[in-house]
């Protein structure tokens, strides 16, 4: 179904992501920095960090989803099986994609905060 795919192509959508993941950990460690360096701010700097950290979850997992749902898809249409039965697995394993983004975002909080109160 799909036709031969040249390999600069795969390299570049994830050398994209990973810049994009490397960029917002630059942005991530100057905020947490300049959090921890400025006193005296009030709660609202820290409500803005907050907020970047809920943001950048998502910025940093849907490239990261996006390229494991395309090679997934790729690879599940290729196999030797029923028309249906791949289009009811890939949806299934969007689903799941999905699932992991949605649910993961409280993981995340919970782990970045370190269970703090």
């Amino acid at each position: 179904m799909f036709g031969k795919e040249k390999r600069p192509i795969n390299y570049s959508i994830t050398i994209s992501a990973c810049l994009l993941q490397l960029s917002f950990l630059f942005l991530w460690i100057r905020k947490f920095i300049g959090l921890q360096t400025i006193h005296n701010e009030g709660f609202e700097r820290f409500e803005r960090f907050a907020t970047f950290v809920n943001v950048s979850y998502f910025v940093l997992l849907i490239p990261l989803l996006l390229i494991f749902a395309w090679y997934g898809v790729k690879k599940i249409l290729v196999q030797d099986q029923f028309f249906i039965l791949k289009i009811v697995f890939v949806f299934v394993y969007l689903g799941a994609l999905i699932g992991i983004l949605i649910l993961g975002q409280p993981i995340f909080e919970i782990l970045y905060y370190g269970f703090a109160p």
